[in-house]
């Protein structure tokens, strides 16, 4: 494809069409006057023949005359002849007055064909003594232009291009001109470029033309330098002013964050006691003290679900908040938020409705903060909602996840909907007096999908009802925490409350390392109506002390500690052999649970923690469990992770790091379990799972799948046949994992208790 003349020319530089054009025009204008040069050559040339032609017709007509009169063909023959020196004339000859051609000269060159074609004719009377007696006739060709041109080529080339250097000289002088103050402003341009100093300023122009270039140029370059100035001072003050805010802010959400916890102390102890009271008084039938109770436990339930959500908002406006993505069927969680949101429903006569689409599949997020975003907007839907329907409608739109929740409450107008998602937030005070709230779900909900990089769309009118759609990614990127390390430190400063111990090996040994007298008085409670004998320490230091004298079957461990906090006791744990093969339970305020995890712990409970939570702990942990477990995992720190915990609860354990290892211990060697990853180098879980259904049934291991993949539909549908059950690896705890094993492979074995 060839480019246009016109689309050359705009694609070079404007110095060069500045030349091409000036060059091309003065081109034009000398071609133009050379063809008039030529034109006017021709025209002169042809009038001066003209006349030179005329003349020498007259003169030879009156020569010929006497040779007419006497009849002399020869003398007339040579009177014609004498034209032959002017090569313009080709025919001579004269004519009677009866017609008759007396006599004829025709130059010999001459081609009688062409003797009339583009020839001139002269004529003139033959005239003797005032009688005409004939005429005479004279032929002549001109000379054409091309003629001229010819003849006069060369001189008027050579005048050409003369003047044409002469003119691309000129232009150059004149573009020189013409760039010089633009050159300069280009310079003083790049100067200011490298060194930002806007100061500077262009010499004064003595042309008047170009000053008005220099001089608006300086004039913009002061306005710069003042607004530079101006945007300097402002860029500091904002910067003191957002350092001033960040300060603010962080020392807010340090407060929230330190004062939640601090309540949460105290109200571990209401929470705990009011259960404990409430099962005593239920066994001892004080009915009307027992409402009492009931009645505390709900306020204290209701003071922790607002302290709960002041610490998840101070959390993500601090962006302290991550995301736990693992992989799970979208559709299972929606059905379980609908179970439980059923008794919520019912109490004000609603019912609930969950539809799922069969394309919407599998997810990979944060299904925790998932369900919390719905059970959030199904709560609201119930409050707002009585003897009225609440519909849950999940579906696929693309990449994402759209779960409708829509009620026929009672509704909100679009004023409402306009501040719906501030923090402490409702539609008026009679709404709040009415359905009471803390206006914080609908504010964390909000924050909650943007984390998940989706949105809340919200479609609602008064007296009809309300839906509020979450919209969130299929597929988002988690983040992953890393403990930190901590050296040992302190001295032991409590003692227990037991006094000196006397060990009963028939029971199990549970030691409590907690600074709060209240929390260590309620778990020993729980702990020894579980059928534990109890030791306590109220720091780290004490509690390692008691942990290699008395080896307990248990640890439930605070974090805040003085002296030597929990971070201290799981790091020295980690290191020490005989302590490591301890369960460490972390039971605390703190929400760090992959931390503890990676450091060590087997389970995380955040406080405050229900007494059925202490007791499912405490019973998993008195009966020691048996059986030969594989584990395959490439991570050493994910396999060094669960195979404590699986040894912990009384399983032989062998690690092994890929597939083709563990196929060449079963065949060496019987197990009853297999927990194995999937995603391994060389023989991958897929083939170590395949070969193992080939094993007979009777002799066949039980498998659980613990995985960070995301798996496809197939792949789940596939496992499904072949293991018992298929685990997220994130979030996974040792306890989890080992409880779900005991549950779902083999029973307890009561009468091997931990000694």
């Amino acid at each position: 494809m060839t480019s246009s003349p016109t689309g050359i020319i705009a694609s070079l530089p404007f110095r060069a069409k500045l030349t091409v054009l000036t060059g091309s025009s003065v081109a034009l204008a000398l071609l133009l006057a050379c063809f008039g040069l030529f034109g006017l050559q021709f025209q002169t040339d042809r009038t001066l023949a003209s006349q030179r032609h005329a003349q020498l017709a007259s003169v030879i007509a009156s020569n010929v005359g006497p040779a007419v009169l006497f009849g002399d063909h020869e003398v007339a023959f040579e009177t014609l002849a004498s034209a032959d020196a002017i090569k313009d004339v080709h025919v001579v000859e004269v004519v009677l007055n009866d017609g008759e051609v007396f006599s004829q000269y025709v130059r010999p060159e001459t081609d009688p064909a062409t003797q009339s074609v583009g020839k001139e004719l002269f004529q003139s009377e033959i005239v003797i003594d005032g009688e005409r007696v004939g005429s005479l006739r004279m032929q002549v060709a001109h000379r054409t232009i091309f003629d001229i041109i010819a003849e006069t080529w060369g001189a008027i080339l050579g005048l050409f291009l003369l003047c044409l250097a002469l003119a691309t000289l000129v232009s150059r002088v004149l573009n020189q001109m013409a760039f010089r103050p633009i050159e300069q402003l280009v310079e003083a341009m790049r100067s200011i470029e490298r060194s930002g100093n806007f100061a500077m300023r262009l010499p004064p122009e003595h042309d008047r033309d170009f000053a008005v270039i220099s001089t608006s140029f300086n004039s913009m370059l002061s306005v710069i330098e003042r607004s530079s100035e101006a945007l300097k001072k402002n860029a500091n003050d904002l910067r003191e002013a957002r350092d001033e805010a960040e300060q603010a802010s962080t020392a807010k959400s340090q407060f929230l964050a330190n004062m939640s916890h601090e309540l949460r102390t105290p109200l571990n102890a209401i929470l705990g006691y009011a259960e404990v009271l409430r099962d005593e008084l239920g066994r001892n039938g004080s009915e009307q003290s027992l409402e009492d109770v009931q009645w505390i436990h709900t306020s204290a339930q209701q003071l922790l679900e607002l302290i709960n959500g002041i610490l998840d908002l101070s959390k993500i406006e601090a962006g302290k908040m991550e995301l736990d993505c693992h992989d799970f069927k979208i559709g299972d969680l929606v059905g379980e938020v609908g179970k439980m949101l059923e008794p919520l429903a019912a109490q004000k006569d609603n019912r609930v409705s969950v539809h799922v689409a069969k394309d919407l599949g599998r997810a990979r997020t944060d299904s925790v903060k998932v369900r919390q975003a719905l059970l959030n907007l199904g709560s609201n839907a119930c409050k707002f909602t009585e003897a009225g329907q609440i519909i849950i409608a999940a579906r696929r739109a693309g990449q994402d996840a759209a779960i409708t929740v829509s009620d026929t409450g009672i509704g909100m107008s679009e004023e409402t909907i306009a501040r719906l998602f501030e923090p402490f937030s409702q539609a008026d005070t009679s709404t709040t007096r009415r359905f009471g709230g803390t206006g914080l779900g609908l504010a964390i909900t909000q924050r909650f999908a943007e984390i998940l990089g989706g949105r809340i769309e919200v479609d609602s009118k008064v007296g009809i009802g309300s839906s509020f759609t979450l919209i969130i990614p299929l597929y988002a990127e988690g983040s992953e925490g890393r403990p930190e390390g901590s050296a040992l430190m302190g001295t032991p400063s409590s003692t227990t409350l037991a006094g000196r111990l006397v060990r009963d090996s028939r029971q199990p040994l549970a030691l409590v390392i907690d600074d709060e007298p209240s929390a260590t008085q309620l778990i020993t409670r729980i702990a020894e109506q579980a059928g534990y004998q109890v030791l306590a320490a109220e720091d780290g230091a004490s509690g390692l002390s008691l942990m290699r004298q008395h080896e307990p079957s248990l640890v439930l461990l605070d974090l805040s500690m003085p002296h030597c906090d929990g971070w201290e006791v799981l790091a020295a744990v980690e290191k020490d052999d005989a302590l490591s093969k301890i369960p460490v339970v972390v039971v605390s305020v703190s929400d760090e649970e992959r931390r503890t995890y990676d450091a060590g712990a087997s389970d995380h409970l955040t406080k405050p923690i229900s007494s059925q939570q202490i007791k499912e702990v405490l019973d998993q942990y008195a009966q020691r469990r048996s059986g030969r477990v594989l584990l395959v995992e490439n991570d050493p720190a994910t396999a060094a992770l669960y195979s404590r915990g699986l040894q912990q609860m009384g399983y032989d354990v062998s690690v092994v790091y890929n597939g083709e290892a563990a196929i060449g211990l079963l065949q060496s060697d019987e197990f009853e379990i297999v927990v194995t990853d999937l995603d391994m180098e060389g023989t991958c879980g897929f083939e170590l799972i395949e070969n193992i259904s080939q094993i007979p049934r009777d002799a066949r291991p039980s498998v659980f799948v613990v995985t960070g993949l995301s798996l496809e539909d197939a792949q789940s549908d596939r496992l499904e046949d072949q293991v018992v059950r298929v685990f997220a690896k994130n979030g996974l705890s040792p306890r989890r994992l080992a409880m779900e094993i005991a549950d779902r492979s083999m029973p307890a074995h009561p009468s091997q208790k931990v000694a």
